[in-house]
Protein backbone atom coordinates (compact mmCIF):
# COMPACT_ATOMS: atom_id res chain seq x y z
CA UNK A 1 0.00 0.00 0.00
CA UNK A 2 1.00 3.47 -0.94
CA UNK A 3 2.36 5.80 1.78
CA UNK A 4 1.94 8.77 -0.48
CA UNK A 5 0.03 12.47 0.20
CA UNK A 6 -2.35 13.75 -1.42
CA UNK A 7 -3.10 17.53 -1.93
CA UNK A 8 -7.04 18.02 -2.61
CA UNK A 9 -9.45 20.49 -1.88
CA UNK A 10 -13.03 20.57 -1.69
CA UNK A 11 -15.35 24.13 -3.12
CA UNK A 12 -18.54 24.91 -2.60
CA UNK A 13 -20.69 27.65 -2.67
CA UNK A 14 -20.38 28.26 0.66
CA UNK A 15 -16.94 27.41 1.56
CA UNK A 16 -13.54 25.38 0.55
CA UNK A 17 -11.37 22.94 2.37
CA UNK A 18 -8.12 21.48 2.05
CA UNK A 19 -7.44 18.03 2.87
CA UNK A 20 -4.50 15.67 2.48
CA UNK A 21 -4.94 11.93 1.87
CA UNK A 22 -3.51 8.70 2.18
CA UNK A 23 -4.81 5.54 0.79
CA UNK A 24 -6.98 3.11 -1.20
CA UNK A 25 -10.00 5.40 -2.19
CA UNK A 26 -12.15 2.58 -1.74
CA UNK A 27 -10.42 1.45 1.79
CA UNK A 28 -12.61 2.45 5.10
CA UNK A 29 -12.83 5.94 5.72
CA UNK A 30 -11.11 7.17 8.67
CA UNK A 31 -11.20 11.47 9.01
CA UNK A 32 -8.55 13.24 11.17
CA UNK A 33 -9.86 16.96 12.77
CA UNK A 34 -7.07 18.56 14.32
CA UNK A 35 -6.86 21.29 16.96
CA UNK A 36 -6.05 24.87 17.44
CA UNK A 37 -3.21 25.70 16.27
CA UNK A 38 -2.40 23.51 13.89
CA UNK A 39 -3.02 22.17 10.30
CA UNK A 40 -3.60 18.98 8.50
CA UNK A 41 -0.12 18.40 8.30
CA UNK A 42 -0.38 17.45 11.84
CA UNK A 43 -1.32 14.20 11.34
CA UNK A 44 0.85 13.40 8.26
CA UNK A 45 2.20 10.41 10.56
CA UNK A 46 -1.01 9.09 11.18
CA UNK A 47 -2.28 9.04 7.50
CA UNK A 48 0.84 7.48 5.99
CA UNK A 49 0.78 4.66 8.71
CA UNK A 50 -3.14 3.39 8.18
CA UNK A 51 -3.11 4.30 4.20
CA UNK A 52 -0.10 1.73 4.53
CA UNK A 53 -2.67 -0.58 6.10
CA UNK A 54 -5.69 -0.41 3.04
CA UNK A 55 -7.29 2.59 5.11
CA UNK A 56 -8.26 5.92 3.44
CA UNK A 57 -7.00 8.46 5.67
CA UNK A 58 -8.42 12.06 5.53
CA UNK A 59 -7.22 15.16 7.65
CA UNK A 60 -8.53 18.69 6.37
CA UNK A 61 -7.28 22.10 6.84
CA UNK A 62 -10.44 23.21 9.59
CA UNK A 63 -12.53 26.26 8.98
CA UNK A 64 -10.05 29.31 9.28
CA UNK A 65 -6.77 27.36 9.13
CA UNK A 66 -4.05 26.71 6.25
CA UNK A 67 -5.45 26.43 2.88
CA UNK A 68 -9.22 26.19 3.91
CA UNK A 69 -11.10 29.21 3.58
CA UNK A 70 -10.27 32.27 6.50
CA UNK A 71 -14.09 33.68 7.13
CA UNK A 72 -13.55 37.01 8.07
CA UNK A 73 -16.16 37.09 10.63
CA UNK A 74 -16.37 35.54 14.54
CA UNK A 75 -19.74 34.04 13.66
CA UNK A 76 -18.08 32.12 10.77
CA UNK A 77 -16.59 29.88 13.25
CA UNK A 78 -20.04 28.27 15.06
CA UNK A 79 -19.31 24.44 15.63
CA UNK A 80 -22.61 24.05 13.35
CA UNK A 81 -21.05 25.52 10.14
CA UNK A 82 -17.69 23.56 11.02
CA UNK A 83 -19.77 20.19 11.40
CA UNK A 84 -21.87 21.09 8.42
CA UNK A 85 -18.11 21.15 6.54
CA UNK A 86 -17.01 18.04 7.62
CA UNK A 87 -20.54 16.03 6.50
CA UNK A 88 -20.10 18.00 2.97
CA UNK A 89 -15.77 16.70 2.70
CA UNK A 90 -17.86 13.00 4.20
CA UNK A 91 -20.31 13.40 1.15
CA UNK A 92 -17.92 14.42 -1.41
CA UNK A 93 -15.69 11.30 -0.31
CA UNK A 94 -18.28 9.76 -1.24
CA UNK A 95 -19.06 7.54 2.04
CA UNK A 96 -22.24 7.20 4.25
CA UNK A 97 -19.98 6.76 7.26
CA UNK A 98 -16.42 7.16 8.70
CA UNK A 99 -14.49 6.87 11.96
CA UNK A 100 -13.41 10.32 12.92
CA UNK A 101 -11.07 11.46 15.22
CA UNK A 102 -10.33 15.04 17.06
CA UNK A 103 -7.86 16.36 18.73
CA UNK A 104 -8.47 19.67 20.98
CA UNK A 105 -10.55 22.14 19.19
CA UNK A 106 -10.94 19.62 16.98
CA UNK A 107 -12.66 17.15 19.05
CA UNK A 108 -15.74 18.99 19.97
CA UNK A 109 -16.35 19.61 16.43
CA UNK A 110 -16.15 15.16 16.13
CA UNK A 111 -18.26 15.24 19.20
CA UNK A 112 -21.26 17.26 17.27
CA UNK A 113 -20.87 15.35 14.43
CA UNK A 114 -21.83 12.05 16.60
CA UNK A 115 -24.67 14.27 18.55
CA UNK A 116 -26.34 15.43 15.59
CA UNK A 117 -25.16 13.33 12.98
CA UNK A 118 -24.74 9.58 14.39
CA UNK A 119 -25.60 8.23 10.91
CA UNK A 120 -22.61 9.53 9.71
CA UNK A 121 -20.13 7.74 12.17
CA UNK A 122 -18.71 4.36 12.50
CA UNK A 123 -17.05 5.55 15.99
CA UNK A 124 -15.22 8.02 17.91
CA UNK A 125 -11.92 9.14 18.78
CA UNK A 126 -12.11 11.94 20.83
CA UNK A 127 -8.00 13.45 22.27
CA UNK A 128 -7.66 15.91 24.83
CA UNK A 129 -10.97 17.28 25.10
CA UNK A 130 -13.94 15.19 26.44
CA UNK A 131 -17.49 14.79 25.40
CA UNK A 132 -19.56 17.82 26.73
CA UNK A 133 -23.21 17.66 26.37
CA UNK A 134 -23.59 21.21 26.11
CA UNK A 135 -20.92 21.46 24.17
CA UNK A 136 -17.55 22.88 24.29
CA UNK A 137 -18.78 26.33 25.53
CA UNK A 138 -17.14 28.40 28.10
CA UNK A 139 -19.49 28.28 30.65
CA UNK A 140 -19.20 24.31 30.31
CA UNK A 141 -15.00 24.90 30.21
CA UNK A 142 -15.48 27.50 33.68
CA UNK A 143 -17.84 24.73 35.63
CA UNK A 144 -14.58 22.60 35.63
CA UNK A 145 -11.95 25.12 36.71
CA UNK A 146 -10.16 24.01 39.87
CA UNK A 147 -10.84 26.32 42.16
CA UNK A 148 -7.83 26.22 44.40
CA UNK A 149 -5.91 27.07 42.02
CA UNK A 150 -7.78 29.56 39.89
CA UNK A 151 -9.61 31.16 42.43
CA UNK A 152 -13.01 33.09 40.94
CA UNK A 153 -12.05 36.27 42.34
CA UNK A 154 -8.39 36.80 40.50
CA UNK A 155 -9.83 34.19 38.12
CA UNK A 156 -13.32 34.05 37.26
CA UNK A 157 -12.61 32.17 34.04
CA UNK A 158 -10.02 30.18 34.93
CA UNK A 159 -7.88 29.05 32.63
CA UNK A 160 -10.12 29.27 30.01
CA UNK A 161 -9.85 33.59 30.16
CA UNK A 162 -8.73 33.04 26.35
CA UNK A 163 -11.51 32.05 25.03
CA UNK A 164 -13.40 35.11 26.78
CA UNK A 165 -10.86 37.20 25.17
CA UNK A 166 -11.35 35.68 21.67
CA UNK A 167 -14.97 36.09 22.31
CA UNK A 168 -15.01 40.07 23.49
CA UNK A 169 -11.73 40.89 20.71
CA UNK A 170 -11.53 38.96 18.01
CA UNK A 171 -10.42 41.76 15.88
CA UNK A 172 -7.63 42.18 18.22
CA UNK A 173 -6.42 38.76 18.58
CA UNK A 174 -6.06 38.12 15.29
CA UNK A 175 -4.27 40.97 14.30
CA UNK A 176 -1.82 39.96 16.88
CA UNK A 177 -1.43 36.19 15.68
CA UNK A 178 -1.32 37.50 11.79
CA UNK A 179 1.40 40.40 12.75
CA UNK A 180 3.73 37.45 12.98
CA UNK A 181 2.75 33.87 11.85
CA UNK A 182 6.10 32.54 12.40
CA UNK A 183 7.05 33.87 15.89
CA UNK A 184 3.18 33.05 16.84
CA UNK A 185 4.04 29.16 15.75
CA UNK A 186 7.00 29.51 18.35
CA UNK A 187 5.58 30.73 20.86
CA UNK A 188 2.67 28.11 20.94
CA UNK A 189 4.60 25.39 20.00
CA UNK A 190 7.45 25.06 22.77
CA UNK A 191 8.46 22.20 25.19
CA UNK A 192 6.49 22.28 28.50
CA UNK A 193 7.90 23.22 31.96
CA UNK A 194 6.63 20.10 34.29
CA UNK A 195 7.15 22.79 37.49
CA UNK A 196 4.53 25.14 35.85
CA UNK A 197 1.10 22.71 36.56
CA UNK A 198 1.10 23.50 39.94
CA UNK A 199 0.96 27.40 39.26
CA UNK A 200 -2.03 29.33 36.74
CA UNK A 201 -1.54 29.40 33.32
CA UNK A 202 -0.51 32.31 31.36
CA UNK A 203 -4.37 31.92 29.51
CA UNK A 204 -5.90 32.58 32.65
CA UNK A 205 -4.54 36.13 32.54
CA UNK A 206 -5.03 36.94 28.67
CA UNK A 207 -7.83 39.69 29.10
CA UNK A 208 -6.05 41.54 31.76
CA UNK A 209 -2.56 41.21 29.53
CA UNK A 210 -4.51 42.63 26.66
CA UNK A 211 -4.31 39.35 24.84
CA UNK A 212 -1.32 36.21 24.83
CA UNK A 213 1.42 38.64 24.00
CA UNK A 214 0.47 41.94 25.48
CA UNK A 215 -1.53 45.31 23.69
CA UNK A 216 1.51 46.52 21.62
CA UNK A 217 1.98 42.95 20.19
CA UNK A 218 0.59 44.30 16.78
CA UNK A 219 3.37 46.84 16.66
CA UNK A 220 7.16 44.79 17.78
CA UNK A 221 8.24 41.59 18.12
CA UNK A 222 7.34 39.89 21.18
CA UNK A 223 8.72 36.33 21.34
Amino acid sequence: MTRQLSENVLKTDRHETFYLACGPEDGPLVIFCHGWPELSITWRQQLEALGATGVRAIAPDMRGYGRSTVHPNKEDYRIEDIVNDMVELLDHLGAEKAVWVGHDLGAPVMWSIAQQFPERCHGMIGICVPYLPNALTLGSLVATVDRELYPVEQFPNGQWDYIAFYQDHFDLATKAFDADPKNTVHALFRAGEPSMMTMPSLTATTSARGGWFGPNATDSKWV
